[in-house]
């Protein structure tokens, strides 16, 4: 007997429902057929898992093999390369030829960098992120295997360029055509300042809230210590010419630079002191507030923020240094100059105020090794503001 089943299966469906409704009696067991198996939801026969698998081993040879291809193209193309996946690179930034405290200029030295390919060439830029503004750099040389680019500034009439610092917080590399205005091309490698640390970086060589001027701290510090440099040469013309009263006047004038408005010792130069004497800005170099102890003070920050590196706290420390040498020098500098306002045909005093302030603009090669090291008795001024633009020094890494 023929059994006369009607299923109702879903086409494509392997985990069809049946539906059985018999037209006739049921076949004895020994007439009817052997059930097959209901495959369960989700699962397949044997026969159907091997088709898949072979499918799928297929389709991953086909796909690889098309990765493979189009990898090999773009490279070809030079998309997926990095001309500087080994390279590293510096940047450097210090004064330009203009003047002294602008930090105007800078250096970038490249190494490991793949020489461009033809019709192309490695431009650098400083890039203000905030306001989405350019400044270029210039276009890399090469040296053998070494790419770089000096930056004089834009400075011009013997005047300093802007203040680099103040200008951008990222210097980038990019790999351009014909001549850019902007960054268009490809960034090769970058350097991002480190933005906690880079705070009182900026306090230090660019600009800080409460000095004359907002200028920096370290540039303050070099240019009271440059003008009590000077006064100390006015000082000693005049006690050669045995001028009592200008002996005086010149010793009130070194006071008020080394303690600022707010020294216990300040007093405004009177008239008769003005033909031979200099006024400081009123800062001061010494005192809590004064400018040797507020740049040692945003130096150790800069060095203990969460993103310091180990360059800014190498050279925040010998700022530091430089900065304690400092405040030594021009403490006995202004006990010196009290003596000379009561006995001022004191030649000792004269004498130590010519060879400290010296010391404390310039420095001093206490151990004659040629060269005045951020040490302690030798750093003054000059090399504090030096090592304070080196911890402005950006690492340039390579960018995927």
């Amino acid at each position: 007997d023929i059994v006369d089943n009607q299923r109702a299966m879903p086409l494509g469906d392997d985990s069809a429902t049946v539906t059985y409704r018999p037209s006739k009696a049921p076949a004895p067991p020994s007439q009817r057929e052997t059930p097959q198996p209901i495959q369960q939801p989700g699962t397949r026969g044997p026969r159907g898992r091997g088709r898949i698998l072979l499918f799928g081993a297929l389709l991953v040879i086909l796909l690889g093999g098309g990765t493979v291809f189009a990898l090999a193209l773009l490279q070809k193309n030079g998309t997926t390369s990095n001309p500087g996946a080994n390279a590293s690179g510096q940047v450097l930034f210090f004064d330009g030829a203009n003047g002294t405290g602008a930090t105007d200029a800078l250096r970038i030295t490249i190494n490991g960098l793949s020489a461009a390919a033809s019709g192309s060439h490695y431009n650098a830029w400083l890039v203000n992120e905030a306001a989405e503004k350019s400044i270029s750099l210039g276009t890399l040389t090469a040296s053998g295997e070494t790419f770089s680019v000096n930056f004089a500034g834009n400075g011009s009439n013997g005047q300093p360029g802007k203040n680099l610092l103040g200008e951008g917080n990222v210097v980038e590399i990019t790999l351009e055509q014909g001549n850019v205005t902007l960054p268009t091309g490809r960034v090769i490698l970058a350097a991002t300042f480190p933005p906690k640390a880079f705070v009182h970086i900026k306090h230090l060589l660019f600009a800080f809230p409460t000095t004359p001027g907002n200028i920096g701290l370290l540039v303050g510090l070099v240019n009271q210590t440059d003008l009590l440099n000077a006064q100390a040469l006015v000082l000693q013309n005049v006690t050669a010419n045995h001028n009592a009263a200008a002996v005086q006047c010149v010793a009130q004038s070194i006071i008020d630079i080394a303690e600022g408005q707010q020294g216990s010792n300040f007093k405004q130069l009177t008239a008769l002191c003005s033909s031979s004497s200099a006024t400081g800005d009123g800062f001061g170099i010494l005192g809590t507030n004064g400018y040797a102890s507020t740049a040692a003070a945003h130096a150790s920050l800069a060095a203990t923020q969460i993103d310091s590196t180990d360059t800014i706290r190498q050279h925040a420390g010998e700022v530091e240094i430089g900065t304690t040498n400092i405040t030594g020098w021009v403490t006995t500098i202004d006990q010196d100059a009290l003596k000379l306002l009561n006995t001022p045909n004191d030649s000792a005093a004269v004498q130590e105020i010519v060879t400290l302030s010296a010391h404390a603009y310039h420095g001093v090669d206490a151990n004659g090794n040629g060269q005045i090291d951020p040490v302690k008795g030798e750093e003054g001024a000059t090399t504090a503001y030096l090592r304070g633009q080196l911890m402005a020094t950006l690492a340039l890494t390579p960018q995927p």
